[in-house]
């Protein structure tokens, strides 16, 4: 099967590096190894203390695949990308529907997939067996979660991604980390000291600076340009808000930090959590200590994130003196066009918040998901 074939026979797609390692694992391919075997789902199962009901469906989830033909090679071109390459970037791999295999439930592939992950970090003994229990923890609650929502033994497809399907997220002081790669069309340039951050493309932006998704909610919109002496584009200040005129930077002096693609440490942020600046370091410094032995081959440029905690309108909704206001004043904050409302699953329901946050919706504000980015070399100043 070719890789083109592949990718048309279940119908997603997958992240541009793939095709460059699919000869190579096709060359490789050995058809008889079980993409997980029993022992390894067992070993999973008890390692995770999941019920033994579980224990017994994740074992036949894995023959299920194993006995598939299509279904083995694509699983094991996944295990291949995500476990034995461990490329870092695995969490692009991020669709509510993956592939399907007669016989299983799409959160049954996952659930594999994952455990395939897991038993291969376990079983080397790598990474260290508290960051293991983490992920170990993450498999038995998403694992419960998924039959109490379906009634049947699974994991969601959104756990499986944020697993990042092989155990490489992992939990350092109040945050997960996982190797990831830059996001987005916002160069990142820099003269040595300091970040600028440029809208890449052409963007409609609002009154207050933000991103919006038609000309008709714009004030202006965006541009970007370059050739081998400057770029001209829009700045985009650290709070994350747009300036609607061009600026001119000089290439002599100003050179790429961050593009798409340039390696970066992810970060996922649990809930409560103590958010300040000085856990916000201490958990950067852990995680970069970690992944420079771990994914040696991960040059890690910045810490970045996707979340709503980064919208940059929430000092609309927040106090001055928020300690989610005083680590996003610390981060250079990116915004994006995807909107959230009052509903949003990461809010308590009935909370002061989301009530603040319904009324300023119903009086016409749009607030909007950010992405963040903290240079490494701007580690030693974050707290301060």
């Amino acid at each position: 099967m070719t890789y083109k074939e592949l990718c048309a026979k279940y119908n997603f797609e997958m992240p541009a590096y793939a095709a460059d390692y699919y000869d190579a694992f096709i060359a490789e391919y050995d058809r008889s190894k079980p993409v997980l075997t029993a022992e390894s789902a067992a070993f999973v199962a008890d390692a995770a203390g999941i019920p033994e009901e579980a224990k017994k469906e994740l074992i036949r989830c894995a023959e299920v695949i194993n006995a598939n033909d299509d279904a083995h090679l694509c699983a094991s071109f996944l295990a291949c990308l995500t476990v034995y390459k461990r490329a870092p970037w695995v969490n692009y791999i991020y669709q509510d529907d993956h592939f399907t295999v007669e016989g299983l439930h799409k959160e049954q592939v996952g659930w594999v997939l994952v455990a395939t992950m897991l038993a291969n970090t376990l079983i080397n003994k790598k990474p260290p067996e508290d960051l293991n229990a983490e992920n170990l923890s993450s498999f038995k609650g998403y694992t419960l979660n998924c039959h109490g929502i379906h009634g049947y033994w699974g994991i969601t497809e959104w756990h499986w991604n944020m697993l990042c399907a092989s155990g490489s997220m992992f939990m350092f002081g109040i945050l997960k980390f996982v190797p990831s790669e830059f996001t987005g069309d916002f160069p990142v340039i820099t003269d040595g000291k300091s970040y600028v951050s440029l809208a890449g493309g052409e963007f409609f932006v609002g009154k207050d600076g933000e991103l919006v998704d038609s000309e008709e909610k714009a004030v202006g919109k965006t541009s970007f340009y370059e050739d081998d002496s400057k770029y001209v584009g829009n700045v985009i200040s650290p709070k994350g808000i747009v300036e609607l005129k061009t600026t001119e930077f000089d290439k002599r002096v100003w050179k790429d930090f961050l593009r798409g693609g340039d390696h970066t440490i992810d970060i996922h942020i649990p809930a409560k959590v103590e958010y300040t600046p000085e856990k916000f370091k201490e958990a950067f410094a852990m995680a970069l200590d970690f992944f420079k032995d771990y994914y040696p081959g991960h040059k890690t440029k910045a810490f970045a994130c996707y979340s709503w905690i980064l919208s940059p309108q929430l000092p609309y909704l927040l106090a001055e003196n928020s300690n989610i206001l005083k680590v996003n004043d610390k981060l250079h904050l990116l915004p994006v066009i995807a909107t959230f409302d009052s509903e949003l699953m990461f809010i308590r329901k009935g909370s002061s918040l989301q009530q603040r946050l319904a009324e300023q919706i119903e009086a016409g504000r749009e607030f909007h998901f950010g992405i963040m980015y903290s240079p490494v070399s701007e580690l030693e100043d974050l707290d301060k």
